[in-house]
């Protein structure tokens, strides 16, 4: 069979690849099946392009990944794949897995693959692309949605072929990667997945990682990441790599031994990784470093205790942050911060003493994004009768989502945002670190990035 899977990333591009689309891509190669991705990422003309595509190769299944913020450009490819193809269109990802029913509502979607893509859509190229019994499949017909089996989880994710990214632009993504920008400005690099899965409970990311991955953790092999970074370094020798698990630093054995191997294959790698503070502990993150570490993503979320504990259900403390940031600091290791603006019932003052516990803490980058509760999650469960807009709208970056009263004004919010990111990027303890970062074509072209979402 011959396959086309669509990313349509129309705003916010970013040098992170599509690394699951690229997985379901190696899954179907390794099975013998011809596969092209169309990344809309770097199209200036995305739907124009796309309609060229498909004026010039036929496809036997077309796949689209949708997230929750993409879903209006997932409209418009759907409508551009119809008018151009008679070949079957199957969504999957994040959003269709927690919201398959109103996935299929969309105009054109022929079925919905619900769970992780790489099983259930090697399942479907053995069916000959036929929806009847594929487990993780919703379809419609006659008129009424078949619901199949669901999925089972990978069992084993050493299983899993490495990522297809030959069929990414994978030079333009390492150009605008900026995830160790922090450690030294102009590090080429890329993404990796070293898991699946979290075991914590927090309301804006649960239940929705279960629906998608399991209830379980599961973690590839030290040996098979390896393996994983020996072919990156092959083929596009990359200064550094961003693991992108939502809890990386959980089984202390794992990382020993990880560490172990990284050490002995000397690549020439450094790396960052997402850690919670209340993990983060010294003498794992100096191992760590030893083996490449230079610097790790912490969810701070807020300054509010009452915040953390009854709104996200973080299950850390100030203090436990404090801590953290501290111990990496003084190893020498730098640290990126990311809070959440504007959770319902959220007031001025906690918001502000957000901002200020990110300029007082030693960080050397921050994300400050809208708090949105994205479908089904505890989050979005617990506050939905304050939700004013539609999934279409949902725009952690720059769109407030609560109605007027659950906190504090859509402008208000907004100008808060943008002050945060001032104060901190042009305060004195970083300034002349904000000017370095755009000297050169390349910082110029990686901050006209992150002002789009400003």
């Amino acid at each position: 069979m011959r396959f086309l899977l669509i990313f349509p990333r129309f705003k916010y591009p970013s040098g992170d690849p599509p690394l699951g689309v690229a997985y379901v891509a190696a899954v179907l190669r390794e099975a013998g099946h011809e596969v092209e991705i169309f990344d809309a990422t770097f199209a200036r003309r995305p739907l124009q392009a796309l309609e060229q595509q498909l004026k010039r190769s036929r496809y036997d299944l077309i796949g689209v990944s949708v997230m929750t913020s993409m879903l209006d450009a997932v409209a418009e490819v759907v409508r551009i794949c119809r008018q151009y193809s008679d070949a079957p269109i199957v969504a999957g990802g994040p959003h269709a897995t927690v919201e398959p029913e109103g996935t299929l509502k969309i105009d054109g979607v022929d079925a919905v693959a619900v769970g992780e893509g790489e099983s259930v859509t090697a399942d479907l190229a053995a069916a000959g692309g036929s929806f009847a019994d594929v487990p993780g499949i919703w379809y419609r017909q006659d008129g009424q949605i078949v619901q199949n089996a669901p999925a089972a989880p990978i069992s084993d994710l050493d299983t899993v072929p490495f990522p297809a990214r030959d069929l990414l632009d994978m030079q333009q993504y390492m150009a605008l990667w900026y995830q160790l920008d922090a450690v030294k400005y102009g590090l080429r690099g890329t993404s990796v997945i070293g898991s699946r899965g979290c075991p914590y409970n927090c309301a804006y990311c649960q239940p929705t990682l279960r629906m998608i991955f399991g209830r379980q953790l599961r973690r590839r092999s030290p040996e098979n990441i390896v393996a994983e970074l020996e072919q990156l370094k092959r083929e596009y020798n990359p200064d550094g790599v961003m693991w992108l698990d939502d809890t990386f630093l959980l089984d202390n054995g794992w990382m020993e031994r990880l560490c172990g191997l990284l050490i002995e294959a000397d690549l020439g790698i450094v790396w960052g990784c997402n850690v919670r503070a209340d993990v983060a502990d010294k003498d794992t993150l100096a191992l760590m470093q030893r083996a490449g570490l230079r610097i790790v993503h912490m969810g701070i979320e807020s300054a509010s205790q009452r915040i953390l504990d009854e709104v996200y259900q973080k299950g850390i403390t100030i203090e436990q942050v404090r801590g953290a940031v501290a111990d990496a600091h003084s190893l020498g290791l730098k640290v990126r911060g990311y809070f959440m603006l504007g959770a319902p019932t959220e007031t001025e003052e906690e918001l502000r003493q957000t901002v200020r516990l990110a300029n007082e803490l030693p960080l050397d980058d921050v994300t400050f994004s809208i708090t949105t509760p994205l479908p089904h999650t505890h989050l979005y469960e617990q506050t939905q009768h304050l939700i004013a807009r539609d999934f279409t709208e949902f725009d952690y970056y720059k769109t407030p989502v609560y109605e007027t009263g659950a906190t504090v004004s859509s402008r208000k919010l907004d100008w808060i945002k943008k002050s945060a990111y001032l104060q901190f990027y042009l305060g004195r303890k970083r300034l002349w670190r904000t000017v370095q970062s755009v000297l050169g074509v390349s910082g110029i072209k990686k901050m006209l990035l992150k002002v789009q979402r400003f």
